[in-house]
């Protein structure tokens, strides 16, 4: 009987169950002084070459690496990154056109100034942080959340970008389709369709090799306080599903591209055909001249 009253005694009261991810873990970041005193301050990104040499950011003061982050003179700050994009906060015009005929000096490849994303940054202690319709709103103008609007902000104009040049390659794919689906072959020339493939099996490697969209910031890893913020900033600019159309887009132009080579290397071999039949048709008719004729 005893035993049976302790057991009714016992009170057990089940931990609720919180299922991982809903929530992201911040801390409290330590204070840092801004880089830009101002309250309000504009933003934008753009595609200014396929690839910058960190050497052109040699005259300007560095003030963060990865992503290097660097003083512009005048008020403004820029962020630079290898794959082309330039992200610049409270820039003016002059400031901007100073930095872009630095970069060119130091980049390969075509950028595209039309592949932009521009937003307002409101710095307010007491707001949370992350974008608010067409603000992102901060805590603080300093180093690290700079860097960290840069990476989301960037990555953006580069998907832009790639956007870009995967409608172009798809128009420069559908009148080749057109071609054989009506008659079976080209009206290309042949150094027309080795271009077009070109572009086709380099817009992969761009986007997967040098920008990493889908890739964690490194500065995440030490200061694990901003995850909330880059986790809406990267839910605002769909990073993630941006990435994934893309990465369709490209997936088919890759099969095109191979469609294209392999049709390429049937009309050549059969070229080929052609021209040896001929050859042994001619050597043949002169064996026979040669043999009758005398």
């Amino acid at each position: 009987m005893e035993s049976q009253n302790n057991r009714k005694r016992i009170r057990w009261t089940p931990r609720p169950r919180t299922r991982p991810g809903l929530h992201v873990k911040t801390e409290k970041l330590p204070f840092q002084r801004p880089v830009i005193p101002h309250h309000a301050f504009t933003a934008s990104a753009i595609m200014a070459a396929e690839r910058i040499d960190v050497r052109a950011i040699a005259e300007f003061e560095i003030i963060a690496k990865s992503p290097f982050l660097v003083r512009l003179g005048h008020g403004g700050i820029a962020a630079i990154f290898r794959y082309g994009a330039l992200v610049l906060f409270n820039a003016s015009a002059e400031e901007k056109a100073r930095l872009l005929e630095t970069i060119a000096a130091h980049s390969a490849g075509p950028g595209d100034i039309g592949a932009e994303e521009a937003t307002m940054i409101h710095v307010n202690p007491e707001d949370e942080e992350g974008p608010s319709g067409p603000y992102i709103n901060i805590k603080n103008a300093d180093r690290l959340r700079l860097q960290l609007i840069a990476e989301v902000m960037a990555k953006a104009t580069m998907l832009s970008f790639q956007e870009r040049r995967a409608a172009r390659d798809f128009d420069l794919s559908e009148p080749l389709a057109r071609d054989l689906a009506e008659d079976g072959r080209f009206s290309a020339k042949p150094s027309e369709l080795l271009k077009a493939v070109g572009n086709m099996l380099l817009a992969d490697n761009r986007l997967n090799g040098r920008a990493g969209v889908l890739d964690r910031p490194d500065l995440l890893w030490d200061n694990p306080g901003l995850s909330g913020m880059y986790a809406r900033l990267e839910g605002d600019y769909e990073l993630h599903d941006r990435a994934a159309a893309l990465d369709r887009k490209l997936t088919t132009l890759a099969h095109t591209s191979e469609t294209l080579v392999d049709t390429m290397r049937y009309h050549s071999s059969h070229r080929l055909e052609v021209a040896i039949l001929l050859l042994i048709f001619v050597e043949l008719c002169l064996g026979l001249y040669g043999h009758f004729g005398h």
